[in-house]
């Protein structure tokens, strides 16, 4: 057991790298996208897929599965997108780490 726990603790921090870019209370706008970006999206009827968004207009977002399908999202049926933001996370943790150590208690 003892040896699994880095790898559940490497998995808790993984999935904590999200950030929510759209969400229920927050409605989607024609910038809230990057274009070339991959993202998580979450719809109402196929559930969660991970896109990387090609073009977006008024009503539809047009992109890429990471199978390499082409796919047309209604934005009127997009729940909630999210964005891996690995590099932050890892500096937020680098800083933590330093902070304890670094600054006497």
């Amino acid at each position: 057991m003892r040896k699994l726990l880095p790898v559940f603790l490497f998995l808790a921090f993984l999935t904590s790298c999200q950030t929510m870019v759209v969400t229920p209370k927050r409605a989607i706008t024609n910038n809230s996208l990057e274009l070339y970006s991959t993202y998580r999206v979450q719809t109402a009827n196929e559930g969660i897929r991970k896109v990387k968004v090609l073009k977006q207009d008024q009503e539809k977002i047009y992109g890429k599965l990471t199978s390499g399908e082409d796919v047309v999202i209604n934005k009127s049926d997009v729940r909630t997108v999210r964005k891996t933001n690995v590099l932050s996370s890892l500096l937020v943790g680098a800083a933590a780490v330093a902070a304890v150590v670094f600054v006497p208690i």
